[in-house]
């Protein structure tokens, strides 16, 4: 099964209240299942059942079967619930 790494993003006023845009923060890095229509694209909802379409893709694919699903510099935004259903598969 090929899976498709991507990232939830949060947003963040800036520091000094002034004019301008939010800032784009990591909240989660969660693993959907890729579309079967569309290679390379995800499906709809990620293995956690969240919506995919506000999620940005992560140009990563693991090295292998034992490999990380995700880079290991994002480990820390692991989505829990994503690792669980991979590891039951």
């Amino acid at each position: 099964m090929t899976i498709v790494v991507l990232r939830e993003l949060r947003k963040e006023m800036s520091q000094d209240f002034g004019p301008g845009t939010a800032v784009s923060f990591i909240k989660a890095v969660h693993a959907a299942p890729a579309d079967s229509d569309v290679s390379g694209d995800p499906d709809d909802r990620t293995f956690c059942g969240k919506p995919t379409l506000d999620m940005e893709r992560v140009n990563y694919q693991p090295s292998g079967p034992s490999a990380p699903w995700l880079p290991p510099n994002m480990s820390d935004w692991e989505c829990r619930d994503c690792a669980d259903v991979l590891r039951s598969l």
